[in-house]
């Protein structure tokens, strides 16, 4: 017989085999080194991620070494600052060349200020969102006061300094506080670079809806290939021998972005540079977001207010001195600040939050200055203590401060601090802040105890002092026919010792709990004789009198009139 030989199909046979094993053999070293490279690119990803954060690590790192450094610097320059305005205020008896070496001093304090707030600035952009406040402003006047600013410093170097306008009357939403800085910083920079001219420039254009303002010089320009460059962090031109942070120009653009606004450059090697900043014309501003920010001239308008009722009042407060507490970790600030204040005022000092509410704890005290940042309690902390604290949260709270930023600000309020004050200050304007609290009172004090139908918790200065007032009024008000109702009884329904009880309303009210509560007795009789329902006689022991007699020898010494007469003196 013979054999039969099946052969298999070309599709099995020795060949399609071997190609079937080599085609696996190739897709998996395939898959193998796209896996392999998979992981390499995910190891790289990786890697560049990890050194990626160790930069911005290290970045960090830096930023937040030279903003403390910043943070520390600015209570010596208020120590350089504070006194050096006190010396120049009185140089009309000093040597003309003393008198141009303090200038000379206070020019560079101020610089050195200057660019201790251009880092503090940046870093505040590099942490948050800028936020602008928006609010109607005269935009030739704005300009015009920057001008007047600048204009000796910039013609002290022998520099023609102009402003050119088309439109003396134009009016729209700007945000002061931030295009304060950028016009500042261009003119800096201009100052810096120009031969011998500069230009501040306001050009309207209404039918474009924009407007934009220039800063124009005559110095040796910028490079086209480094224009781009000008606006990122601490870069400087190549082959330039000015000094700077190479900040200015990156908070510029920064708040002008923030703006919704563009800045340009025009610029001709050996001619000239032109920065403009275009932005847009803001018809209408949304009254609930409007907020007032102020400008340089508004705040030296403020400072003379207040310097003004500062010395107005300077010898009423010599005839009975308030007691001030100072806390405050600095020694020469301490020091600096009780010289200042020891003529006016009785000076508590404490060295941080801690030893401040022991200095609360043995004595009364009628307004406290403090630090922030201090060491075992800050100032955020004290701050905190004395508002929660019922004998202590009518005393006004100053807060001085290095930092800032916006944040700190709203912490420092949202906590019941009566005033923020920055580093460094003007003496005579902290002066006039403790004063202008101190007379705020007063006035609520006077006003209280003269107006017959002032309500008692209109004295008082917080939401914590309201609700003491309230809960004080509500309980001699339950009480007031009570004839042997007692001051002792009082502390013991408000929860407080007697003697915790008087400090706490002779520096609120002014006056001893039991002259307060004379008073609330003879206020609520002025409002029982206003309804005309009942007889003088009722009127007394309806209020707690038990002698008409002494009734009305009372309420004539409070109100200046007998009770039978109250109702006809008020027609």
């Amino acid at each position: 017989m013979g054999k039969i030989i099946i052969t298999p199909p070309f599709w099995w046979n020795e060949w399609s085999i071997c190609f079937y094993i080599i085609v696996v053999i190739t897709l998996l070293i395939l898959l193998l080194n796209f896996q392999k490279r998979k992981e390499e690119k995910k190891n790289k990803e990786k890697i560049d991620k990890m050194k990626a954060d160790q930069e911005k690590e290290a970045y960090d790192s830096k930023i937040n070494f030279f903003t403390n450094i910043a943070h520390e610097i600015r209570t010596p320059v208020s120590l350089i600052i504070g006194p050096l305005e006190q010396i120049t205020a009185n140089s009309h008896s000093l040597p003309e060349d003393i008198v141009s070496d303090l200038t000379i001093i206070d020019r560079n304090s101020q610089r050195l200020l200057s660019l201790v707030n251009q880092l503090l600035d940046f870093r505040k952009i590099e942490r948050e969102t800028i936020r602008i406040s928006l609010s109607d402003q005269n935009i030739y006047e704005f300009l015009l006061a920057i001008h007047d600013r600048f204009k000796s410093f910039i013609e002290h170097k022998s520099i023609k300094f102009i402003y050119s306008y088309n439109d003396k009357n134009f009016r729209t939403g700007i945000d002061v506080e931030n295009l304060t800085k950028v016009v500042s910083n261009l003119l800096n920079n201009a100052s810096k670079y120009t031969k011998d001219y500069i230009e501040l420039n306001l050009h309207v254009d209404t039918a474009a809806d924009k407007y934009s303002i220039s800063v124009i010089d005559n110095g040796m320009g910028i490079p086209e290939n480094e224009r781009e460059n000008i606006f990122k962090p601490f870069y400087q031109i190549s082959g330039s021998d000015k000094s700077g942070t190479g900040i200015g120009l990156y908070l510029v653009k920064s708040i002008i972005d923030a703006c919704a606004g563009k800045i340009t450059i025009e610029s001709e090697m050996g001619k000239g540079l032109t920065f403009s900043v275009e932005l847009p014309i803001i018809h209408k501003i949304d009254s609930d977001k409007e907020e007032t920010v102020e400008s340089a001239v508004s705040i030296e308008k403020e400072k003379t207010d207040l310097e003004n009722v500062y010395s107005y009042n300077q010898e009423s407060l010599l005839e009975d001195k308030p007691t001030l507490l100072i806390v405050e970790d600095n020694l020469d600030m301490q020091y600096f600040l009780h010289k200042n204040f020891t003529a006016s005022y009785h000076v508590l000092l404490a060295n941080n939050g801690l030893e401040g509410i022991k200095m609360l704890e043995k004595n009364e005290v009628d307004i406290i200055i403090s630090d922030i940042m201090m060491r075992e309690m800050d100032g955020i902390e004290f701050c905190q203590r004395v508002k929660i604290s019922i004998l202590w949260n009518h005393i006004p709270v100053i807060l001085l401060t290095a930092k800032t930023n916006i944040v700190s600000k709203i912490e420092a309020l949202e906590i019941g601090a009566d005033a923020y004050v920055e580093k460094p200050f003007s003496m005579s304007y902290l002066s006039a802040q403790i004063n202008n609290l101190l007379e705020s009172r007063k006035s609520l004090l006077k006003r209280f105890t003269e107006t017959p139908f002032t309500s008692l918790k209109s004295i008082a200065g917080n939401k914590a002092d309201e609700e003491f007032l309230t809960k004080l009024h509500d309980i001699i008000e339950k009480n007031i026919s009570n004839v042997d109702f007692s001051v002792e009884q009082l502390a013991e329904e408000l929860c407080i010792s007697s003697s915790g009880l008087f400090a706490k309303i002779k520096n609120l009210a002014g006056i001893t709990p039991n002259k307060l509560l004379l008073i609330v007795r003879l206020r609520k009789a002025t409002e029982l004789l206003a309804e005309n329902k009942y007889r003088v006689n009722e009127v007394c022991y309806m209020t707690g009198f038990n002698s008409p007699s002494y009734f009305a020898k009372c309420f004539q010494k409070q109100y200046g009139v007998l009770p039978k007469d109250f109702n006809e003196s008020r027609q």
